[in-house]
């Protein structure tokens, strides 16, 4: 059984009915809502991995995972556009994806103030600013990804089933038994993928896991799009020397320029969460524009609150629960997870079906020894 059917549990369920599993998946909410963390209409997707060097493998995965999905299904769901990350010198984007580079001989070049000035003049930047460019990342679909992997699931025998939700589970001599609004369900192994909702289906571990309240803004370019459409402007990640970390996309004809701050720093209950966008959200996204983005400083088009569910060091947690090995989760992904979902749901199901997985997974167990250390992501 699969609980949540957002980007990785749609992608467990279908990992498992590939490997001929019987599989059931519960979602509380509607096919493909958006009251999660898969909301928003796109992702990005980027190679020169910034958080730690130790995601790369799994997102050179993912984008092969992505393209193969595309072919499987005719959906349109991974847009190249390149990637630019810049901050000042010292910044953990600059710093981190120039390490992540280097580490893995990404192809990359290292941009000063001035060439970033000249290669992407919709940008203001100050002479401290520094810059990373790639040309593998760009941008994901997220409603076409979501029932892209729904439905290879259901062709391949997965019953899923939505608007049920869990109250809770418990270990058998024989399995697992799954309280539901609807009755009680048994299955001989339990996939969590619950996002938001997975502090309340882990039976007491405490993770430290925290849900933040992210709002997301579209713009409408005043000068008109075409300085900011995809081939002009790339996918996009700023971070500021005072207000923290933003990032963008290239304008939408249908949407406008997505830009939203990564962490509001705004703790919520994803029950009670205010799912309304507030002026005082878009005056802190609308600062970063004028100053950074001015281009972009016109009417909003559009906004979404999305959710983010925070580990203590903004790594994921996959791992097999410790009191009942045939139970195992992946969630709180921080706000950075929705590229890497073909390659979690795959890790599920290998430890769902296998006990166990090949992928270079270990740094996001639970145990916070093999964890990686703040110290890890700066560049000696």
């Amino acid at each position: 059984m699969v609980v949540g059917l957002g980007a990785h549990g749609s992608a467990a369920a279908r990992a498992l009915a590939d490997r001929g599993a019987r599989v059931i998946g519960l979602e509380r909410f509607g096919r493909g809502h958006d009251l999660g963390s898969s909301g928003g209409r796109t992702r990005i997707i980027r190679v020169a991995y910034f958080e730690h060097p130790s995601y790369v493998p799994l997102v050179l995965e993912a984008w092969q995972a992505w393209v193969d999905l595309e072919a499987a299904t005719g959906a349109r769901i991974l847009e190249p556009t390149g990637g630019l990350y810049a901050g000042p010198p010292n910044s953990e984007v600059f710093q981190g994806a120039l390490r992540s580079s280097r580490q893995h001989g990404l192809p990359h070049e290292v941009l000063t103030a001035t060439e970033l000035r000249r290669r992407f003049p919709q940008f203001r930047v100050g002479d401290e600013t520094s810059g990373i460019y790639e040309e593998r990342a760009g941008l994901l679909r997220t409603a076409a990804a979501l029932e892209a992997q729904l439905s290879l699931a259901e062709r391949a025998g997965a019953d899923l089933r939505f608007g049920v939700q869990v109250l809770g589970w418990g270990a058998t001599t024989t399995g697992i038994t799954v309280g539901t609004d609807e009755g009680t369900i048994a299955c001989g192994s339990l996939a969590l993928a619950a996002g938001a909702w997975t502090d309340t289906l882990l039976h007491g571990l405490d993770l430290g896991l925290w849900v933040e309240r992210v709002p997301v803004f579209w713009f409408e370019p005043p000068g008109g799009p075409e300085p900011v459409s995809a081939g002009h402007l790339p996918v996009w990640i700023f971070e500021t020397a005072t207000d923290g970390t933003f990032y963008g996309f290239p304008y939408e004809p249908d949407a406008g320029l997505k830009v939203a701050r990564h962490h509001s720093g705004v703790r919520v209950d994803p029950d009670m969460v205010d799912r309304t966008a507030t002026p005082a959200d878009e005056a802190r996204v609308r600062e970063f524009v004028r100053s950074h983005l001015p281009i972009a400083d016109g009417p909003v088009r559009g906004s979404s609150v999305c959710l983010y569910t925070n580990t203590p060091d903004e790594h994921f947690v996959i791992d097999r629960h410790p009191d009942a090995p045939n139970v195992v989760f992946a969630s709180a992904c921080s706000g950075h997870g929705f590229k890497f979902s073909p390659v979690i749901g795959a890790t599920l199901a290998d430890l769902a079906l296998d006990g166990r997985t090949d992928r270079p997974v270990d740094f996001l167990r639970m145990d916070p020894a093999v964890r990686p250390s703040a110290a890890a992501r700066t560049l000696s």
